[in-house]
């Protein structure tokens, strides 16, 4: 039998036919063990599932008298199942603004609301902003609901965010004593306290990363770019800025028509190229490796495997300087 809302409103209201009860009990078994039977609804059914039996369970649902002991109990088991499941994915989740929200659950818009990731998978939610979050495993995450100047959020783990922007209201990410503040952009942002440290990288946009409360001081902190990650270190409170691990070509540049596929190129005009397509900065070491020439297919692979090739077809090598690329050698004449 397929568990769906109008069942399990039977079967709360101890209305159900015996074979609705045991669907319904073989059904709590399968979600609380791996909220795999909560799959069987539509995303409807499951959003107006959630919301009612959360406002069932805040009201303290009330046993109904002279029912047997074990309908009871069920009716007690399940509306815990159901408030384990409503904690670890939040009643939120599925919901873009506060309209949204309130309209459905019936409860005030305020305060902080609580993520948790407790899955082996990563857990991807909305906030009421329309911003995204992809949370890493053993991530928690909760954010604001009342400010009106900022969009906080506190983050404890790793996390991958796609901010809505909002000129009007800053988005602000607290991780231990460092701050990272933007407008609309997507970034990484790692923090295990176990770490001490916390990690940003960056996607798209721009992103201002500043020791925590310390916004107004002068030359405190780092303004990053797409490629570029910066690690505060907690216990010696300072930055250090790098790039980050595998750079992507930038989300402004027209992929379709991107090659690097060079003929006789000049090593300066292929550096300008992967300058323009990473948004890093490449330096040589000598003015006259700039006149070495290149002939080869790049398009297709990652930049550090672009110039892995690069280097070695030049007898040259390269060493990544904080935020940019330097390229040494003989130089051709």
């Amino acid at each position: 039998m397929k568990i769906n809302k109008e069942i399990i409103e039977r079967f709360l209201q101890n209305t159900s036919t015996d074979q609705e009860r045991r669907a319904v009990e073989t059904w709590y078994y399968s979600f609380e063990n791996n909220l795999d039977g909560i799959s069987q609804l539509t995303d409807e059914e499951q959003l107006d599932l959630e919301n009612e039996l959360y406002l069932k369970i805040k009201e303290k649902i009330a046993p109904v008298q002279k029912t047997p002991t074990r309908q009871i109990n069920w009716v007690w088991y399940l509306s815990s199942a159901a408030a384990m499941f409503l904690l670890t994915f939040g009643i939120w989740t599925y919901n873009k603004s506060a309209k949204n929200i309130q309209s459905l659950s019936g409860i005030p818009f305020s305060g902080w609301a609580k993520y948790e990731n407790v899955s082996a998978k990563e857990l991807k939610i909305t906030l009421p902003d329309g911003s995204v979050v992809v949370m890493k495993p053993k991530t928690q995450l909760s954010y604001n609901q009342s400010d009106t100047k900022f969009r906080e959020v506190n983050l404890i783990g790793e996390a991958f965010f796609d901010v809505m922007h909002d000129a009007t209201r800053p988005f602000l990410i607290y991780t231990g004593k460092m701050t990272t503040k933007v407008l609309g952009t997507s970034f990484s942002v790692k923090a295990y306290p176990s770490m001490k440290k916390s990690e940003v990288s960056v996607v798209s946009g721009k992103v201002t990363v500043f020791e925590k409360d310390a916004e107004d001081k002068q030359n405190n902190g780092v303004i990053l770019t797409p490629n570029l990650k910066v690690t505060f270190f907690d216990e010696e409170e300072h930055f250090v800025t790098g790039l980050v691990e595998k750079p992507e070509v930038l989300t402004t540049i027209n992929k379709e028509n991107l090659s690097f596929n060079f003929q006789d190129a000049p090593l300066n005009e292929v550096l300008t190229a992967l300058e323009k397509a990473y948004g890093i900065e490449m330096v040589l070491e000598r003015e006259s490796l700039g006149k070495c020439t290149l002939n080869g297919d790049l398009t297709e692979m990652p930049l550090f495997t672009k110039l892995d090739i690069i280097t070695r077809s030049l007898n040259a090598t390269y060493q990544v300087k904080g935020t940019s690329i330097l390229v040494s050698g003989a130089g051709c004449e």
